[in-house]
């Protein structure tokens, strides 16, 4: 276990502490939610603090228990001094977070040796004046540990002071957006518009590159009564910014393509926070997430084949989007840029993550590439779905010139569940799209999963060096990285790549 599991486990503490217990009723509950704090703030210090502990203890530990041994009156124990001794040799010296197993056998080890004599010292006098000061040794020297242990662990959990720098982390200052702020905010920015209110923020899950929220508006003609906010993290290690998303959108939008129509951009720093921007609330849901489809939707995916199809005819200069040098060769730029990412901020070694850059490097330059406009990241978790209808494509954050394998891979990941590939693709180049390579289009599937490497190498880095305290982001670099690790794998073995 590493640091990250520590701060992992803390913030999943605090998150119990701050946002789920004031939520209970249920005595019950309270207590069980209570418990587990505690068991994680213990677990926490046994990755954090112990280790160090054990490095100063240990040794003394095990010096006294060989004491205690040596110092024995015949009879004293039911087995013989020896076979006592044989155990304390094979207590392996470790290290690390190994030391918990070391020091962990020495205390049962102690703890049955002060077992023995206590029950022998009850039985004789003279036993009892003998192994006395040999019980006060090993209790004391626990007792120590313990409080060593303790003292530790109560300065690991004090929030350590933020110093006043000029990179003071501002995820940590970012104020609460609520419907007060948020009515200041409007009133600055609509001074016109003297009855706006916001009466309600809704925080939205799910979103991991960018914070969203449910606005609820009265009072004014200038917005519809629901928006939805979308709002950067203030992170060091951060990727795409809401104002690069506002502009293809509203221009995505006059184009007819099934997109929230783009209200507002607060491109600066402001009393709500980072920059963010406002964009009409659409009807629908969104029919799975990253790593798989809950709700099937075969209609709504013939529809995307469609939207894409569209998509991918637009011209890059009427989404002001640069070509580059070497369109051909946006695929295998792309691939390069994702593996820097992963290497830069991955905290955790993933052998077989970097096998699969590798792999995906060599299979880019089998087939020539196409330059066209994609979306980027066109998964069920960024579609609006109602009836088995596509009612909208959201989160254009990542839209840019690339290669159209780019958004048949990512759909093809999902796709798959509820129709036939070449059914997809009958419908894609029907409506206009081109054909592509089989071969691209696994490449991409692959794609869709090494991009999510670097999200959450980026968010366990952003997590570990303190640039967040969010939950989200430490459990997603938790959990999310194996998760990630099992679909690559899966696709490495079905493209017989391993």
């Amino acid at each position: 276990m590493s640091d990250s599991n520590a701060l992992l486990m803390r913030a999943i503490s605090d998150e119990l502490t701050l946002r789920i217990l004031p939520e209970l009723q249920s005595a019950d509950a309270i207590e069980r939610a209570n418990l587990s704090r505690l068991t994680l703030q213990y677990l926490a210090a046994d990755v954090n603090v112990l280790p160090a502990v054990a490095e100063n203890l240990a040794p003394e530990f095990r010096r006294l228990i060989g004491e205690a041994l040596r110092a024995a009156p015949p009879d004293a124990l039911r087995g013989s001094v020896e076979a006592y001794r044989a155990q304390l040799n094979g207590i392996a010296v470790e290290s690390g977070f190994a030391r918990q197993r070391e020091i962990v056998a020495l205390r049962k080890l102690a703890g049955r040796i002060v077992r023995e004599f206590t029950d022998h010292a009850a039985e004789s006098h003279a036993v009892s004046h003998a192994v006395e000061p040999i019980l006060k040794q090993l209790g004391s020297i626990d007792f120590r540990w313990l409080m060593a242990y303790e003292t530790a662990r109560s300065e690991q959990s004090k929030a350590p002071p933020q110093p006043e720098t000029a990179e003071t982390r501002v995820s940590d200052v970012t104020p609460e957006i609520t419907p007060a702020a948020a009515t200041g905010y409007l009133r600055a920015r609509f001074p016109t518009e003297h009855e706006i209110e916001c009466t309600a923020v809704v925080p939205i899950p799910g979103g991991r590159s960018k914070k969203t929220f449910f606005l609820t508006i009265r009072g004014t003609s200038a917005l519809p009564a629901d928006v939805v906010m979308r709002q950067d993290y203030a992170l060091r290690y951060e990727g795409t910014k809401v104002r690069d998303e506002y502009l293809p959108l509203a221009r995505l939008a006059c184009l007819g393509l099934p997109v929230p129509k783009p209200l507002h951009l607060e491109a600066q720093e402001s009393e709500l926070g980072p920059p963010f921007i406002l964009v009409e609330r659409l009807r629908g849901s969104a029919p799975g997430s990253y790593f798989g489809l809950q709700s099937p939707c075969p209609g709504a995916f013939r529809d995307l084949a469609r939207v894409l199809a569209t998509l991918h005819r637009v011209s890059p200069a009427e989404l002001d989007l640069r070509r580059g040098p070497n369109p051909e060769r946006n695929l295998e730029q792309l691939i390069g840029q994702y593996e820097k990412k992963w290497r830069d901020n991955a905290i955790e070694p993933s052998p077989l993550i970097d096998y699969a850059y590798a792999w995906a490097r060599r299979e880019c330059l089998r087939d020539p590439g196409i330059a066209c406009v994609v979306h980027g990241d066109a998964g069920p978790y960024n579609l609006l779905v109602q009836d088995d209808r596509l009612m909208a494509v959201l989160d254009w954050e990542f839209v840019h010139v690339g290669d159209p394998a780019e958004d048949l891979g990512n759909v093809r990941v999902y796709a798959e569940s509820v129709m036939s590939w070449d059914e997809f693709m009958r419908i894609y180049i029907e409506a206009g799209g081109r054909p592509v390579p089989e071969r691209r289009v696994r490449l991409a599937m692959m794609l869709q999963f090494l991009k999510g490497t670097t999200l959450v190498a980026a968010s366990g880095r952003n997590f570990q060096e303190g640039w967040t305290k969010e939950f989200v982001k430490g459990a997603t670099a938790f959990t999310g990285l194996r998760m990630i690790e099992q679909r690559i794998a899966v696709l490495l073995q079905r493209f017989e790549a391993v």
